[in-house]
This record gives C-alpha cells, structure tokens and sequence, in this order.
C-alpha cells in the first residue's frame, strides 16, 4: 500500500469513528428520507443522551405510523394494530445502515475506506467517505459526513458499476446542547420487557449447509418454527452478517408432488430469490447483488 493510500485509509477510518462517536453522544434532531427505486419514505429521527442513557426515537413520517424507540441496546417496535414489543438486539429492522453502528475493525476485513473529498448537502459542507467492497459479492457503501459534528448528511448502496441503489438524503440537521423533551418522556415511560432473540437451532443442527459464503459473512440467528399459521411445516431460518449487512436463507421441505414456482425479484439494492434445491424451497432475502443470492442457494448441501 502506498503512503498516499494509507495515509488516505487512516484518514477515512478517523472520520468513520468520528462519525459513531458523534450518533450515539450528541443531541439531534435529523428529517431524511429513505429512496429505493420509485418508492421515498421520509423519518423523524431523535437522538439524546438522558441521564447516562443513550435514547433516539425513529418515526416514519408516511403511512400508518410505524415508530422504532431505541433505549441503549434494545429496541421497541410500535406499529399501528399491533401490540408493541421489545428486542435486545445487535440488528436492528429500521430504516438507519447498520454501517452507523459497525465495528470498523471487523468490517475491514472485506471493506476498503477512502476519503474521497469535499461536497455539499443540505446545504452544509460534508466530507465523503466511500466503503469499497474487496470483492463482486456485496454493494459498496458511500457516506457523506458533516464537516462541523461528523454526522451522516447522506448515504448510498452502490453497485459495482457506479450506480445508486438506495439513498438516505438528509434535509434538515439540529444538534442541541440538551436532548428534545420527547426523549425525556421516553426514557422515563414503561416499555414492554425486552426478549433477546437466541438461537433456538443452532446451525450444526440443521440437516442442511450453506458451503460457500462472502468472506467475512457470520451467522448471527438461526431458527427453526412453524410456518404462519401452520402447525405442520417447518421452516429453517437462517440470518448472516459482515457488519455492513445482512442477509436471509429460509429452508422449506417441500412435499411430494407440491408444484413450486420460482420467484426472482430486485429491487434497488434488495434482492429477493427463490430456487428449488433437490425437494427443498430455498429462498434468499437481503442487500446483495443478484450474483451473490444465485451462488448461495447453488452452494446448498444436504448432510
């Protein structure tokens, strides 16, 4: 590696721990919105410390309301017509990158960070930072970062050919010395008790493997239950992660005779596959390219 390159790496790494030191220590209120293909969806995003306590309330602004309240480590879901609930969790299933978050010396390992330059969003000067893939089997990622507080101004899922896949674009930023008082009223009202999601199949249990995965991917849940509404059909569920991202395998036993129809569908960055491999439905969710869905269900072993 050259000096320059280096030099560039180091500098870039800086700016990505700035950036998860300003999310989870300062006071802001952030408005964005979340574009994937033709669809925008704008959040409400809140963020404070109170009293020791790292607590930020995450609102969708379109549709029926859905509203993620996260308190240090677990997070509660509220949505309309259903009974709200509680997760401790490193995975959270909301609108923000897990790459806000990451471990940088874990997501290294398969990701090349460069300071690329200096740009402007939300009419603020911002400093761009692109997450480069080692390899053709995941996205690359690209942050804008606030000069003045290292927060996120923007983001995008990048392919390998350059184009924008997903963006979060930024429209409003205001850091306060003191956290809003709807934060307050959070920390001090009664959420439902938290479960911890665990295992309950570990992967060696299951009568199935997954031979070939990106470098770099773990797993980080694995399950076996009832299909919805079933009582009969068990699928195994399998959810895997690099820091960055996370994908889903579901395993389905087919039975004799069932007619099965494959399903292939992309979406901005997401990408949803459904194969069949030997009597089995094998599907594959996640923000991967297409490619990457294929060689996943084509490496599936029968122990």
């Amino acid at each position: 590696m050259s000096p320059r390159i280096y030099a560039e790496t180091q500098d870039a790494a800086q700016w990505l721990q700035r950036m998860k030191n300003s999310i989870s220590q300062l006071n802001y209120e952030i408005s964005f919105v979340v574009v994937a293909g033709n669809k925008a969806d704008p959040w409400r995003w809140f963020h404070g410390v109170v009293d020791g306590d790292e607590v930020e309330i995450l609102t969708a602004l379109n549709g029926p309301g859905q509203q993620l309240i996260r308190k240090n480590d677990v997070v509660t879901y509220l949505q309309p017509e259903q009974s709200p609930y509680s997760i401790r969790d490193t995975i959270s299933d909301g609108p923000l990158p897990e790459l806000l978050r990451a471990d940088l010396k874990k997501i290294a390992e398969a990701y090349e960070f460069h300071l690329v330059g200096k740009s402007r969003v939300a009419g603020l000067p911002a400093r761009l930072i692109r997450i480069i893939a080692k390899d053709n089997n995941r996205f690359d990622y690209w942050l804008w970062l606030h000069e003045e507080t290292g927060l996120m101004l923007k983001s995008a899922i990048v392919s390998r050919d350059g184009e924008a896949l997903e963006q979060i674009q930024v429209s409003n930023v205001q850091v306060t010395d003191t956290p809003s008082s709807l934060l307050t009223e959070v920390n001090e009202a009664e959420l439902p008790e938290a479960f911890t999601i665990k295992n309950s199949a570990p992967i060696r249990s299951v009568d199935w493997q997954i031979s070939w995965v990106p470098s770099g991917f773990e797993p980080v849940k694995v399950d076996r239950h009832y299909l919805y509404g079933s009582d009969r059909e068990l699928v195994d569920y399998v959810m895997l992660s690099d820091g960055v991202v996370w994908f889903s395998i579901y395993l389905r036993k087919l039975k004799s005779h069932e007619s099965f129809t494959p399903v292939s569908l992309s979406s901005g960055a997401n990408t949803y596959l459904t194969q069949q491999v030997q009597q089995a439905e094998v599907t594959v969710i996640g923000k991967i390219p297409f490619e990457t869905a294929e060689r996943l269900i084509d490496s599936i072993r029968w122990k």
